[in-house]
């Protein structure tokens, strides 16, 4: 659905996707699953006017096959370019599950600004989740009235569960929690800097999605937007973030 007059959701109940529409087409973040991808990407893209063959540009946050499993799908269906950091192209490529891997593609720099049409996002690398999980800012409107998005790109803390993809003798729990509220540190600075009052994340889960979805439908002209929390809030939700890898550094003493 449209959530704002250039960011629509096309994700699923827990996975999200969003599309960020530009004057020369679509940026996409995250694929979600391969199983996915073309029903609720491309299907969904097509359900609300747009066409998925107009789709520039797909950032995968993190190499998890959540959200980069339908990569390879937009790669061969629409020419769509893949942007992912360099630590994490390299977890794609050591991941030996049976779904498909997009080819070698862009790589993600720290701060990079990329530019398709009228709109500029601003990707920063915000390791923690993943080596090299990255986090978007990105610039909408609301009836024509400006907003500023952030998108933290990797929430759970994968190292406590996972440990055999985690935790190695020179990455123990400490570097995980250590990098994890670092990057939440440096990212609340960063969304501060550039005013952003709206937070969206890549589970539904994490950003209250499965209750704004439906209040975005109900909607009516004068209603405020659901997902514009403000700078406030925005805040207090990297601070969350921040605060709980540091509460899990202190557990390990």
């Amino acid at each position: 659905m449209k959530v704002f007059d250039n960011l629509y959701f096309v994700g699923q109940t827990e996975y999200s996707a969003w599309a960020v529409t530009t004057s020369q087409g679509i940026i996409v973040m995250d694929t979600i699953w391969d199983y996915s991808v073309e029903d609720e990407i491309a299907g969904g893209l097509k359900k609300l006017g747009l066409d998925p063959k107009n789709i520039k540009y797909a950032i995968v946050s993190h190499g998890h096959i959540d959200h980069a499993g339908g990569a390879k799908y937009l790669q061969d269906h629409f020419g769509t370019h893949i942007i992912a950091s360099a630590a994490d192209w390299d977890l794609m490529a050591r991941d030996n599950g049976p779904w498909p891997k997009p080819k070698h593609d862009m790589v993600a720099t720290d701060g990079e600004k990329l530019t398709l049409g009228d709109t500029t996002l601003t990707l920063y690398l915000t390791p923690g989740h993943t080596l090299g999980t990255i986090s978007t800012i990105i610039p909408v409107k609301d009836h024509g009235t400006p907003h500023v998005v952030a998108e933290w790109g990797g929430t759970a803390f994968n190292w406590i569960q996972n440990r055999k993809a985690y935790i190695t003798p020179d990455r123990p729990d400490r570097f995980w929690f250590e990098i994890y509220a670092k990057s939440a540190e440096r990212f609340r600075a960063v969304a501060a800097r550039a005013g952003a009052d709206v937070l969206i994340s890549n589970h539904t889960i994490y950003d209250g999605s499965r209750q704004k979805l439906p209040e975005v439908l109900k909607r009516k002209p004068g209603d405020p937007n659901p997902y514009v929390i403000g700078k406030e809030s925005v805040q207090r939700y990297l601070t969350v973030a921040d605060e709980c890898a540091k509460a899990g550094l202190l557990r390990l003493h």
